[in-house]
């Protein structure tokens, strides 16, 4: 019989490619930031000081994280306690001050937080704790979805208000994407295609900016996507070297945060874009890797949504660096300048390890 009562050490093989990438995400926001940070704050260490404390407390998180069972997080007072709690801050962002068009951001002591950031992740934990509850059988679904999509619907709705499209969109997919690991029949899927297709398409016509970035994406090249190339281009092999890229003086926008992996491939080339997508593409693998040796459902699809967030986020982010997606503020996992994004990032990839200590191999628990 598998024990679950005795959990054993965490995967650190999972640290490998997240110590790495935070790393190389201090050295490319020093990097990358420094013009702009001593134009903005006469101060060309300012930004790369903030992801520092950024990281520090990003590091505290995934500590408790680690540590707190992740049952906790199924508790019925706990989940409508956070749910209460990033509702009230979808709700609060909306009246701050509005920064390149939208009000997503609160500022705390000179730090920026993003609760959009912290919704994804109470998402996760609560569709993870009601797609697994409730016996299989007839009704089950509809018993389940039942809770899941009001709260889905309440946060797209409050994000969209921000507005926010791309982390709306972002939020469907994960949610999609969990329900399909869940055991969602097909037909439930498909009628939600169905019912999103037309309000996707009507949320794009009716704003004048998106089909503007729509039009720009098939009929000619955007500013920023050109410049991002140009970047990528000129890194070659082994990139002009840290600190001497030249697209972040004032050619590239948004080269510490949205496009900092241009950044990244203008001075570390292809080498170093290389060593980036090795690192995402280990965390997938490893952590699918360990999940699959988790035996209990629940902690399994916590688990998945929490590492396909991070990996679709960085998928999204890097393809639009590339060209491939048309632009959207999206930050690049563990690397970007942003607080929330690190920090936040840093306590799933805690809660990732915490579910990995639960591990059953032969019948017996990971020593």
């Amino acid at each position: 019989m598998k024990d679950h009562r005795k959990p054993g050490r965490p995967d650190f093989i999972l640290f490998i490619p997240v110590v790495i990438l935070v790393g190389l995400g201090l050295v490319m926001v020093h990097s990358a930031s420094s013009v702009q940070s001593r134009e903005l704050y006469d101060d060309s260490g300012f930004i790369f000081f903030k992801q520092a404390m950024a990281m520090i407390g990003g590091l505290l998180g995934l500590l408790v994280t680690l540590l707190l069972p992740h049952h906790f997080y199924r508790r019925k007072v706990v989940m409508y306690l956070a749910v209460a709690v990033v509702t009230g801050l979808l709700v609060g962002v909306i009246f701050q001050f509005e920064a390149n068009g939208a009000r997503r951001w609160y500022n705390i002591a000179g730090f920026g937080f993003q609760p959009s950031d912290l919704a994804k992740i109470v998402l996760i934990m609560f569709i993870a704790a009601y797609a697994t509850a409730f016996k299989d059988g007839p009704g089950a679904w509809f018993r389940r979805l039942r809770y899941i999509i009001p709260v889905l619907a309440i946060f797209c709705g409050l994000i969209l208000m921000q507005p926010d499209f791309g982390t709306t969109m972002i939020i469907i997919f994960i949610a999609g994407i969990m329900l399909f690991l869940a055991g969602l029949p097909s037909r439930f899927l498909i009628l939600g295609a169905i019912l999103l297709l037309p309000m996707v398409a009507g949320l794009v016509v009716t704003k004048d900016y998106r089909m503007q970035r729509l039009k720009a994406y098939f009929t000619e090249e955007h500013y920023q996507n050109r410049q991002a190339k140009l970047a990528i281009g000129s890194g070659g092999l082994t990139g002009l070297g840290m600190g001497n890229g030249e697209q972040k003086l004032h050619y590239l926008p948004e080269p510490h945060t949205d496009f900092i992996f241009a950044t990244l491939c203008e001075e570390f080339g292809f080498i170093g874009a290389s060593a980036l997508l090795m690192c995402y593409m280990f965390l997938l693998l490893r952590g699918v890797f360990v999940l699959q040796r988790v035996d209990d459902r629940y902690s399994r699809l916590l688990g998945a949504g929490l590492l396909m967030l991070l990996i679709v986020q960085a998928f999204i982010n890097i393809s639009i660096a590339v060209g491939l997606f048309p632009n959207k503020g999206l930050t690049l996992p563990f690397i970007s300048a942003g607080g929330t994004s690190l920090a936040m990032s840093l306590c799933m990839f805690g809660i990732l390890l915490n579910i990995s200590r639960f591990q059953v191999i032969e019948n017996r628990m990971v020593a």
